[in-house]
């Protein structure tokens, strides 16, 4: 005889049980709670928001102080953030590593659901950043960010495989749902700003869309969930009338979202997959 799962049995008997004219207590059909686990880069870590923490029990994790879409997300009712260990700077790889620090460890045996970013360290964003900036070109010309545009296919791949692996070593250690939130566009390409021409943000913005296409779709053969967060961002670019996007060329802040870019843009579709969780 097929053994179904629990999950099942139970709406099964709630149903029969309704059927039947016997009460149901509300206890039984509140929906429970789901226990988070956040890992991942500074796009996880509230880098935008100001601030700088290092995270406890984690050396050299650090995180931004301000409130981001899992600090929202750990306000709400039935659901616990059991462990909030998303780093700065860190690549697939290192997130990877972070997996079999026992910290770590035990909170993802635990968990229910998994909510990370990564990839954009391996590709070094930064670098195609400061190669492709208004100053940068004034003053060196265009060829060193041609130079970064035409290496963007082979770091893409290469960061999108990566993120799969981690996947799947985050998968080895937990029975929760992974999800990974992509990155948005950082600049606005409607109109030249300080920081970057219009033709080079156009550019910059289309391998943004190049990584979260290989990202969400190496994450969801390993079975995770792909989030793209690319509209929720649309029109709070760089240069953008109401910009989500902090521009702080002397802080690590620089280019990550502000709180209203972590409220607005990653909360939301954070929460759709809370709902599904549960």
């Amino acid at each position: 005889m097929r053994a179904f799962p629990a999950r099942r049995t139970a709406r099964a008997l709630a149903a029969a049980l309704v059927l039947a004219g016997v009460g149901v207590s509300p206890a039984a059909a509140a929906p429970r709670t789901v226990d988070l686990v956040n890992l991942g880069d500074s796009y996880s870590a509230a880098f935008g928001t100001g601030g700088l923490q290092e995270v406890e029990g984690l050396p050299g994790c650090y995180q931004g102080t301000g409130e981001d879409h899992v600090d929202k997300l750990a306000d709400r009712p039935r659901v616990d953030v059991a462990l909030d260990a998303a780093c700065a700077g860190f690549t697939t790889a290192q997130v990877r590593e972070l997996v079999s620090v026992p910290l770590v460890t035990g909170a993802l045996g635990e968990a229910e659901l998994v909510t990370l970013t990564m990839g954009g360290n391996d590709i070094l964003w930064g670098d195609f950043i400061r190669a492709c900036s208004a100053p940068a070109e004034a003053a060196a010309g265009p060829s060193a960010c041609d130079a970064m545009l035409a290496r963007a296919p082979r770091l893409i791949d290469t960061a999108a495989a990566s993120a799969a692996t981690t996947v799947e070593a985050i998968d080895e250690v937990t029975d929760g749902r992974v999800v990974v939130l992509g990155y948005p566009h950082l600049l606005d390409e409607q109109q030249d700003s300080a920081l970057v021409s219009a033709e080079r943000a156009a550019q910059l913005n289309a391998w943004t869309d190049e990584l979260n296409a290989a990202l969400a779709a190496q994450v969801e053969a390993e079975g995770a969930v792909f989030v793209d967060v690319t509209d929720r961002f649309r029109g709070h670019g760089v240069g953008s009338a109401d910009p989500w996007i902090l521009v702080d060329p002397g802080s690590a802040h620089h280019l990550h979202p502000t709180e209203q870019g972590y409220l607005s843009g990653y909360y939301p579709g954070l929460m759709s997959q809370v709902a599904r969780s549960r």
